[in-house]
């Protein structure tokens, strides 16, 4: 990531960390989840772990909620198990798969019932796609190695357990706008701890 892209989500963090410092609400989390490549078809039998999520949270009023999050998951290639030309004659790319980190900021807007709170959110992010290494004669087909951007927009709740304690569930789905345009959607399920 440049100085120029860092400079920037400090910035953002900062700019969005601050009335939840001063007004101290303010949390953290984390979570384990499941994906499922979802860009042709959803199968619930397709849903692969591990998805692992961190992220910060700042509350900027009664009903809205900004999020940064970082995560990881380690996805089947685009084109692992496919047929490609190689010099005139077919091969078929063995299986190998994809890290995928990202960096999101999203906005949750809650709804609360009791202890039980809903929500819905959306946001943008950026995406590093790392291939894992395959045979050299086949490195040039493999996936390609990238930084982009991205969406994501979903579903949470949380289920407050004691004081700043509560029990997250969460449905989200990420557009990764790569060469190969990915679609994946995550269920997760973690904490959260809120100050």
């Amino acid at each position: 990531m440049s100085i120029r892209a860092r400079g920037l989500v400090l910035s953002f963090l900062a700019l969005c960390g601050a009335p939840a410092v001063r007004a101290q609400q303010w949390g953290v989390g984390a979570s384990y989840g499941w994906f499922a490549d979802v860009e042709h078809k959803l199968s619930f039998d397709e849903f692969h772990s591990p998805n692992w999520e961190g992220w910060i949270e700042s509350r900027l009023g009664e009903d809205i909620l900004v999020r940064g999050t970082y995560g990881s998951m380690k996805v089947r290639a685009d084109n692992a198990g496919s047929t490609i030309g190689v010099h005139g004659s077919p091969v078929v790319m063995p299986e190998y798969r994809d890290r995928i980190q990202y960096v999101t900021f999203g906005v949750d807007y809650l709804f609360r019932e009791g202890p039980f709170t809903t929500g819905l959110f959306a946001g943008i992010g950026g995406y590093g796609i790392r291939p894992e290494s395959v045979s050299p004669s086949l490195d040039p087909y493999r996936d390609q190695r990238e930084r982009v951007f991205g969406w994501h927009a979903g579903v949470d709740g949380d289920l407050h357990v004691y004081r700043g304690l509560g029990v997250v569930g969460r449905l989200a789905f990420h557009g990764i706008l790569s060469q190969t345009r990915r679609s994946l959607l995550v269920a997760s399920t973690g904490v959260v701890y809120r100050f």
